[in-house]
């Protein structure tokens, strides 16, 4: 087995002044699994920027096998055999391109490099074997599913003399068998002597997957050591610093009768069938499903995003069905996506330019925009939201995954939408961020708004919801009141149960 051993010895990074890492110690062995673990704004991904040449202006040192290395680049990590996975996986492949061409693009961008297509196709189809996978290398990557282009950048790094991979919350666009075959896979790589960083939010992932276990708290190391003693609870008091309590809001007031949002028979032309709901004034109303039930697509029709065709619906007492999306913010209809950063933010603008991109015409006088007003504004959502940013200017790339959603949810306030619908709201998002992201939803309710809270984890379903719809194969198959839901019941019928 691979012996190599990695070592990040007192690293600190600070950016303006703040310090992102604090003289943190890291070590990773080959054959191990070891969990990252941490609250969003722990240090976590920052502390893997570093290991793969991200940052060049950090303090302390990194060794393999005693010897120091110089990575002050992403190509010095390279050649190292240091690859990372990210959770964004858009991100880091290029449209267009194929499938083939995406695995081995490392390879084609070498100097003097000579283009031999029969051969790197070859290559391509051996690194996605090594992972079980069989894939058409020909196809563009645009017809990819995101659980197929994760499974493309992992064997990326594995046509790579790869000694350490980096998984940045690798189960996220992933379903349960999805994420048993990826287990699978990292397994073998263990086997082989690859060290793993597993990075997830997944508490009962990292249990069942990692040996060893380095908690981050505000840029610090808290704790390094065998993870197999630890239970989930005490993993999530070391990442929060105090005891674990109920992390939902407590039960809301009984409903009103008022019902703001209905629809008959909606189908789609590629999944959805006979969809018929109704959402009550402050209402949290849960679409429960796994991956490929139709949860993003229901989202998707019911804000006009995707085309659809409806036998009757009705919104705030007026007859309507799904246009478009500009229609349905008109209506007071808002959508925060699954996929935030591809649909619903601009990542490389600052918070001020996305909380004010959904605002009503407010913010322009004679056609001119008003950049102080909506700074203004920017800040009062900050404030109320409780985004963690130096202020409005900050750019959104540089915020944790758990504010850039809450900027998501933010954008919609301006208008005052009245039914807001949430898909995945909680991808990628730890448990403290998750804890502001209920209390917020939860304060959208008590204001008498209508929530549609789509998600696959029915834990939170269980938590949060006042009552819940369960699709399976693009049809709702069951509906149970929150207060009697059970996330067994929940599993029950999406996978194809019937009620007895």
């Amino acid at each position: 087995m691979n012996s190599s051993r990695l070592e990040m010895r007192g690293i600190s990074l600070a950016f303006s002044g703040f310090q992102a890492l604090s003289r943190v110690d890291f070590t990773l062995t080959g054959g191990s699994v070891h969990a990252l673990t941490g609250a969003n704004g722990a240090g976590k991904s920052t502390l893997m920027a570093v290991l793969c040449g991200t940052y060049d202006h950090y303090e302390g040192e990194i060794c393999i096998n005693n010897q120091p290395v110089g990575i002050r680049q992403p190509l010095d990590a390279k050649q190292l055999g240091i690859h990372l996975v990210q959770q964004e996986v858009d991100v880091a492949l290029i449209p267009g391109l194929s499938i083939a061409e995406n695995i081995m693009l490392d390879h084609l961008a070498q100097p003097g490099h000579r283009y031999r297509w029969h051969a790197i196709r070859e290559q391509a189809k051996q690194a996605l074997a090594q992972l079980d996978v069989s894939l058409n290398v020909r196809r563009s990557i645009d017809t990819c599913s995101l659980a197929e282009k994760q499974q493309i950048l992992l064997a990326r790094a594995l046509s790579h003399h790869c000694r350490f991979l980096i998984l940045d919350e690798p189960t996220a666009p992933l379903d349960a068998h999805e994420s048993e075959r990826l287990f699978a896979v990292v397994k073998r790589l263990q086997q082989q002597g690859i060290g793993v960083v597993f990075i997830s939010h997944r508490i009962h992932e990292l249990k069942a997957i990692c040996d060893t276990l380095t908690v981050l708290r505000d840029g610090k190391l808290i704790e390094s050591g065998p993870m197999a003693a630890l239970s989930g609870e005490e993993i999530v008091e070391k990442m929060l610093g105090h005891e674990l309590s109920d992390i939902y809001p407590p039960a809301r007031p009984p409903l009103s009768d008022e019902i703001v949002l209905r629809v008959e028979g909606l189908h789609d032309d590629a999944l959805l069938k006979a969809i018929s709901l109704h959402l009550r004034k402050g209402e949290i109303l849960g679409i429960a499903g796994l991956a490929g039930a139709g949860k993003t697509e229901l989202c998707k029709a019911l804000f006009g995003a995707s085309k659809s065709r409806v036998e009757g619906g009705e919104l705030h007492h007026q007859p309507w069905k799904p246009r478009d999306p500009a229609d349905s913010v008109m209506r007071g209809l808002a959508l925060v996506p699954e996929e935030r950063r591809k649909e619903g933010i601009f990542i490389d603008e600052p918070v001020s330019m996305n909380l004010s991109v959904s605002a009503d015409n407010s913010f322009s006088r004679w056609g001119v925009f008003g950049h102080r007003q909506a700074w203004r504004w920017a800040e009062e959502v900050i404030a109320r939201v409780g985004v963690r940013a130096r202020g409005p200017g900050q750019v959104l790339r540089r915020l944790s995954g758990g504010n850039q959603q809450k900027v998501a949810i933010g954008k919609w306030l301006r208008n005052e939408a009245s039914v807001l619908i949430f898909d995945e709201p909680t991808k990628g998002v730890d448990v403290k961020a998750k804890t502001d992201l209920f209390q917020l939803i939860d304060a959208l309710a008590r204001e008498g708004k209508g929530v549609i809270y789509a998600s696959g984890e029915f834990a939170e379903l269980v938590g949060l919801c006042d009552r819940i719809c369960v699709l399976w194969d693009g049809r709702i198959v069951a509906e149970i009141a929150g207060a009697e839901a059970r996330e067994e019941t929940l599993l029950y019928y999406s996978t194809g149960g019937t009620a007895p």
